[in-house]
């Protein structure tokens, strides 16, 4: 082989080298607008915290599961805890934000749980709800979630 036909040969192949090179790096380059799943706007709601059980809060009627906590305790203990958090929180006013409206679950959990929406939930002097019941010891902190945030059990 003459040097032109060996000189060609090379730019042919480092051609089909950048070639595919370009292809494979334009497939990994993810586009946010394009493969960010479409979600709505976070709510933002208020009204009385009404604790039906542990696992049933609703605030202004909404069914909604505080973001980044949960009762982890034995079965038997709920209605004790129950009782005794109706005591302090029972038709206190709260703000609350759906996960995905800058609350410590954004990215780390979903904005719904079946029929509730999950939640941060703050009353007017700014305390978290789930804060509060974590540190009094009705809910237990979950890590996945919050990041650690809360008072584990």
């Amino acid at each position: 082989m003459n040097r032109k036909k060996i000189v060609f040969l090379i730019l042919a192949v480092l051609g089909f080298a950048v070639f595919i090179l370009s292809l494979l790096s334009t497939q990994e380059r993810r586009r946010p607008d394009q493969n960010a799943p479409k979600t709505a706007e976070a709510l933002v709601f208020s009204g009385k915290l009404d604790i039906r059980t542990l696992d049933d809060l609703r605030i202004g009627g909404r069914k909604i599961l505080l973001c980044g906590v949960a009762f982890k305790k034995p079965r038997n203990l709920e209605a004790l805890a129950r009782e005794q958090a109706r005591k302090v929180y029972q038709g206190k006013t709260f703000e609350c934000v759906q996960v995905g409206g800058a609350t410590p679950c954004d990215g780390r959990a979903a904005s719904t749980f079946g029929d509730a929406i999950v939640a941060q939930c703050r009353a007017a002097d700014g305390g978290d709800l789930a804060e509060q019941l974590s540190k009094d010891g009705y809910l237990c902190d979950l890590p996945a979630q919050s990041g650690g945030l809360y008072r584990a059990c």
